[in-house]
Protein backbone atom coordinates (compact mmCIF):
# COMPACT_ATOMS: atom_id res chain seq x y z
CA UNK A 1 0.00 0.00 0.00
CA UNK A 2 1.49 3.31 -1.05
CA UNK A 3 2.84 6.09 1.48
CA UNK A 4 -0.03 8.76 0.08
CA UNK A 5 -2.94 6.44 0.75
CA UNK A 6 -1.52 5.38 4.42
CA UNK A 7 -1.39 8.99 4.74
CA UNK A 8 -5.19 9.98 3.65
CA UNK A 9 -6.27 6.99 6.28
CA UNK A 10 -4.90 8.69 9.04
CA UNK A 11 -5.96 12.54 7.86
CA UNK A 12 -9.43 10.75 7.85
CA UNK A 13 -9.00 10.33 11.67
CA UNK A 14 -9.38 14.04 11.79
CA UNK A 15 -12.85 14.95 10.78
CA UNK A 16 -14.11 11.44 12.22
CA UNK A 17 -12.42 13.24 15.52
CA UNK A 18 -13.92 16.59 15.12
CA UNK A 19 -17.46 14.71 14.72
CA UNK A 20 -17.17 12.31 18.03
CA UNK A 21 -15.75 15.61 20.15
CA UNK A 22 -18.50 17.77 19.04
CA UNK A 23 -21.58 15.40 19.83
CA UNK A 24 -19.43 14.84 23.43
CA UNK A 25 -19.73 18.59 24.01
CA UNK A 26 -23.13 19.06 22.72
CA UNK A 27 -23.96 15.99 25.39
CA UNK A 28 -22.32 17.81 28.20
CA UNK A 29 -24.06 21.23 27.41
CA UNK A 30 -27.34 19.79 27.71
CA UNK A 31 -26.63 18.29 31.17
CA UNK A 32 -26.19 21.91 32.25
CA UNK A 33 -28.10 24.53 29.81
CA UNK A 34 -31.31 22.52 29.49
CA UNK A 35 -34.55 23.99 29.49
CA UNK A 36 -35.97 26.22 32.52
CA UNK A 37 -39.16 24.92 33.37
CA UNK A 38 -39.31 26.81 36.77
CA UNK A 39 -37.23 29.80 38.70
CA UNK A 40 -38.58 30.41 42.27
CA UNK A 41 -36.65 32.05 44.66
CA UNK A 42 -36.26 30.52 48.09
CA UNK A 43 -38.72 33.05 50.08
CA UNK A 44 -42.00 32.06 47.94
CA UNK A 45 -41.82 28.54 49.30
CA UNK A 46 -43.39 26.72 46.88
CA UNK A 47 -44.16 26.54 42.71
CA UNK A 48 -45.54 25.10 39.50
CA UNK A 49 -44.81 23.77 36.78
CA UNK A 50 -46.04 21.59 33.69
CA UNK A 51 -43.90 18.91 32.01
CA UNK A 52 -44.70 18.69 28.64
CA UNK A 53 -43.08 15.96 27.19
CA UNK A 54 -41.54 12.89 29.40
CA UNK A 55 -38.35 12.52 30.14
CA UNK A 56 -35.02 13.66 32.74
CA UNK A 57 -35.30 16.21 35.01
CA UNK A 58 -32.73 18.48 37.51
CA UNK A 59 -33.19 20.55 40.25
CA UNK A 60 -30.46 23.31 40.62
CA UNK A 61 -29.86 26.06 43.31
CA UNK A 62 -28.58 29.12 42.31
CA UNK A 63 -27.19 32.01 44.69
CA UNK A 64 -24.37 34.29 44.62
CA UNK A 65 -21.15 32.92 45.04
CA UNK A 66 -18.90 32.62 47.70
CA UNK A 67 -21.89 33.19 50.51
CA UNK A 68 -24.00 30.54 52.33
CA UNK A 69 -26.96 29.19 50.91
CA UNK A 70 -30.17 28.03 52.81
CA UNK A 71 -30.26 24.72 51.70
CA UNK A 72 -29.62 22.88 54.72
CA UNK A 73 -32.72 24.87 56.08
CA UNK A 74 -35.70 22.70 54.26
CA UNK A 75 -36.28 19.69 52.15
CA UNK A 76 -37.48 19.49 48.61
CA UNK A 77 -40.76 18.01 47.87
CA UNK A 78 -42.60 17.07 44.16
CA UNK A 79 -46.23 16.15 43.35
CA UNK A 80 -47.96 15.95 40.81
CA UNK A 81 -50.96 17.98 40.54
CA UNK A 82 -53.51 15.54 39.89
CA UNK A 83 -53.10 12.84 42.41
CA UNK A 84 -50.88 14.31 44.88
CA UNK A 85 -48.36 11.46 44.12
CA UNK A 86 -44.53 12.30 45.06
CA UNK A 87 -42.06 12.51 42.58
CA UNK A 88 -38.71 10.05 43.67
CA UNK A 89 -35.66 12.68 43.72
CA UNK A 90 -32.43 11.30 43.51
CA UNK A 91 -29.27 13.04 44.35
CA UNK A 92 -27.40 14.24 41.82
CA UNK A 93 -23.75 11.73 41.09
CA UNK A 94 -21.72 14.24 39.46
CA UNK A 95 -23.06 17.46 41.31
CA UNK A 96 -22.49 19.83 37.95
CA UNK A 97 -21.84 23.18 38.86
CA UNK A 98 -22.14 26.27 36.40
CA UNK A 99 -21.01 30.12 37.45
CA UNK A 100 -20.22 33.45 36.12
CA UNK A 101 -18.23 35.01 39.11
CA UNK A 102 -21.05 36.88 40.68
CA UNK A 103 -23.84 33.64 40.58
CA UNK A 104 -23.17 30.00 40.23
CA UNK A 105 -25.60 27.46 39.96
CA UNK A 106 -25.46 23.51 41.33
CA UNK A 107 -27.75 20.41 41.22
CA UNK A 108 -28.97 18.97 43.90
CA UNK A 109 -31.07 16.28 42.71
CA UNK A 110 -32.95 14.53 39.31
CA UNK A 111 -36.13 12.57 38.63
CA UNK A 112 -38.03 11.33 36.22
CA UNK A 113 -41.30 12.57 35.00
CA UNK A 114 -44.31 12.20 32.92
CA UNK A 115 -46.40 14.80 31.36
CA UNK A 116 -48.43 16.48 33.92
CA UNK A 117 -49.03 19.52 36.09
CA UNK A 118 -46.80 19.62 39.11
CA UNK A 119 -46.06 21.29 42.67
CA UNK A 120 -42.84 22.12 44.48
CA UNK A 121 -42.82 22.95 48.20
CA UNK A 122 -39.91 23.66 50.49
CA UNK A 123 -40.50 21.84 53.84
CA UNK A 124 -38.61 21.14 57.34
CA UNK A 125 -35.77 19.59 56.80
CA UNK A 126 -32.28 19.73 54.74
CA UNK A 127 -31.13 18.46 51.18
CA UNK A 128 -27.93 17.72 52.35
CA UNK A 129 -25.79 14.99 54.20
CA UNK A 130 -23.97 14.93 58.29
CA UNK A 131 -20.96 15.38 56.22
CA UNK A 132 -21.30 18.17 54.48
CA UNK A 133 -23.66 20.19 56.70
CA UNK A 134 -20.33 19.72 59.14
CA UNK A 135 -18.04 20.67 56.48
CA UNK A 136 -20.19 23.79 55.63
CA UNK A 137 -20.33 24.94 59.58
CA UNK A 138 -16.14 24.92 59.11
CA UNK A 139 -15.64 26.73 56.44
CA UNK A 140 -16.25 30.92 56.95
CA UNK A 141 -18.69 32.31 54.78
CA UNK A 142 -21.20 35.36 54.62
CA UNK A 143 -24.39 34.84 55.86
CA UNK A 144 -27.08 33.51 53.99
CA UNK A 145 -29.45 36.19 51.42
CA UNK A 146 -32.64 34.16 51.06
CA UNK A 147 -34.03 36.79 48.80
CA UNK A 148 -31.15 35.99 46.61
CA UNK A 149 -31.49 32.58 46.34
CA UNK A 150 -33.52 30.51 44.01
CA UNK A 151 -34.11 26.74 43.31
CA UNK A 152 -34.61 26.17 39.19
CA UNK A 153 -36.19 22.97 37.82
CA UNK A 154 -34.41 22.53 34.21
CA UNK A 155 -34.89 20.26 31.52
CA UNK A 156 -32.12 17.10 31.68
CA UNK A 157 -31.11 13.71 30.24
CA UNK A 158 -29.94 10.86 32.20
CA UNK A 159 -26.45 10.86 34.13
CA UNK A 160 -25.40 7.99 31.91
CA UNK A 161 -25.12 9.90 28.79
CA UNK A 162 -23.60 12.21 30.75
CA UNK A 163 -20.59 10.04 31.70
CA UNK A 164 -20.58 8.80 28.16
CA UNK A 165 -19.51 12.60 26.39
CA UNK A 166 -16.51 12.65 28.92
CA UNK A 167 -14.85 9.43 26.82
CA UNK A 168 -16.34 10.59 23.82
CA UNK A 169 -14.65 13.79 24.07
CA UNK A 170 -11.75 12.00 24.83
CA UNK A 171 -11.27 10.50 22.00
CA UNK A 172 -12.51 13.29 19.81
CA UNK A 173 -9.69 14.36 20.87
CA UNK A 174 -7.21 11.44 20.35
CA UNK A 175 -8.31 10.96 16.91
CA UNK A 176 -7.93 14.82 15.63
CA UNK A 177 -4.51 15.04 17.01
CA UNK A 178 -3.61 11.35 16.20
CA UNK A 179 -4.99 11.37 12.84
CA UNK A 180 -2.85 14.36 11.95
CA UNK A 181 0.23 13.32 13.85
CA UNK A 182 0.45 9.53 12.25
CA UNK A 183 -0.28 11.70 8.89
CA UNK A 184 2.12 14.13 8.90
CA UNK A 185 4.70 10.98 10.20
CA UNK A 186 3.36 8.31 8.33
CA UNK A 187 6.83 7.73 5.63
CA UNK A 188 9.07 8.16 8.83
CA UNK A 189 6.67 5.47 10.71
CA UNK A 190 6.41 3.32 7.70
CA UNK A 191 9.47 2.20 6.01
Amino acid sequence: MPITSIQILFFCLIPIGVFIMVKGIQLIRKAFNGKLLLEIPYLDKSGQFSITKEGYFSIWQKGQMFKRTPIDQFKLHIYEESTNEEIKLSFSLLRPQINNFSTGRMELYRFRAPIGNYKIEFKDGSNISKIESMIGSIIPLQPVDSSKYFIEIRESQSQIITLIAIPMILLGVFGTVGGLVLGLLADQLIK
